[in-house]
């Protein structure tokens, strides 16, 4: 993994770590909010409870006029007992400082119930009730809300760095193909262009026109002209304007073989075509990049010195060549971009995305036939509409 891979990486797995723990965050705060409420109901009905019972012990000692034996009714909860004036009468609290003008209030440690009796009992008249199990709940809240969100993030931060990992490498196998493109384009592009340059050179340094020179330059410039015209396809095609027009394909493929037919004979190859009649209604320079294309493949990957076929009948176009073949397996990825099944021999890996994306605008139907080290043939059938 690369710098820019690391950057991209650590940015992303930064923004959802960061984005999940404020949603993890927000959820755990009413979570806390809605449980702290609950326990505060049930404190304050234990509470409550206690002060009841504890008042009717006052009262059954007051009415039976026997001495009160201060006792609670909860092994978790401290009582006092005070006067109007707020002695202490009896009590087994944790804190002696209580504020008996307030009904219920808390600290960082304990809760307390302040229940006011309408008519002293024995003297008392305030119950203090304090509990601790409040406080003792409301910190095992947010130790277990804690962990919970911090498991959380540590599984989102997994189920992150595996799901960039994923997202990331669709675009780095991308990236590898693209930068082989460019050292294969550099590598094609250069083997022409020394060609043409070696020619224009032997051609300054004779006196008369050497035809073999002439046609080395030609072929160079017919290489130069067909790697431009891919490039372009594939880099403004959605920028290109598409003209349609009534024209005859069977004239448009002989302009093609034409060509190519220098290109041809520098491997020893020939090429040979039945063509009828065929009208159709399409880009006709769209429909030329798709027939010099499968040329081009087809003289690429043919045997030296063996004949290429091409037919036109019945409004399907064929091409045939006796060459290195296509596995079966194969024949379905070659359409993809920047693909290439022979890394022996020259190409972009865009001829055959170029025929694909044609086809496929204008429903051409493509089949491929092929044998290993026999030959390949590709079919496109014409709609009868086009």
């Amino acid at each position: 993994m690369n710098s820019e891979e690391k950057k991209a990486l650590i940015s992303f797995l930064a923004i959802y770590i960061l984005s999940a723990m404020v949603l993890v965050s927000i959820i755990g705060f009413f979570y806390y909010n809605k449980e702290i409420v609950a326990i505060e109901n049930q404190c304050s009905i234990e509470m409550s409870s206690e002060a009841m019972w504890i008042e009717k012990e006052l009262m059954h000692a007051q009415m039976e006029k026997q001495e009160y034996k201060f006792n609670t009714n909860s092994q978790t909860l401290s009582v006092g007992l005070f006067d109007k004036d707020g002695n202490i009468l009896y009590s087994n609290l944790d804190t002696k400082k209580i504020y008996l003008a307030q009904k219920a209030y808390k600290n960082n440690v304990h809760e307390y119930h302040v229940d006011k009796l309408e008519s002293p009992l024995l003297g008392v008249s305030y119950i203090v009730i304090e509990g601790s199990e409040g406080a003792k709940q409301r910190f095992k809240l947010i130790l277990i809300i804690g962990l919970v969100v911090l498991c959380s993030l540590v599984f989102i931060g997994f189920i992150g760095y595996f799901l960039s990992r994923l997202l990331i490498a669709p675009i780095k196998a991308r990236m590898e193909k693209l930068n082989c493109f460019i050292k294969d384009s550099a590598h094609d592009i250069n083997t022409p262009v020394s060609a043409l340059m070696m020619s224009v050179s032997t051609l300054k340094n004779k006196k008369e026109i050497d035809k073999r020179v002439v046609n080395h330059i030609s072929i160079s410039a017919k290489l130069i002209s067909q790697i431009y015209n891919s490039l372009s396809f594939i880099a403004f095609n959605d920028k290109d304007e598409i003209i349609d027009e009534e024209f005859d394909l069977c004239e448009l493929v002989k302009e093609s073989v034409r060509f190519f037919d220098e290109i041809a004979g520098s491997k020893g190859n020939i090429i040979v075509c039945y063509l009828e009649k065929t009208l159709v209604n399409m880009d006709r320079s769209r429909i030329q990049k798709v027939i010099n294309n499968l040329i081009s493949n087809a003289l690429k990957y043919s045997y030296a010195k063996t004949e290429v076929k091409i037919t036109l009948k019945n409004r399907i176009f064929s091409i045939e060549d006796k060459g290195i073949g296509i596995a079966k397996d194969d024949q379905k990825a070659i359409f993809d971009r920047y693909e290439r099944k022979s890394k022996d021999i020259g190409g972009f890996g865009i001829g055959l995305d170029i025929v694909k994306t044609v086809c496929y605008a204008y429903e051409i139907k493509i089949k491929i036939e092929s044998t290993l080290k026999i030959g390949t043939t590709f079919y496109l059938s014409f709609p009868t509409r086009v």
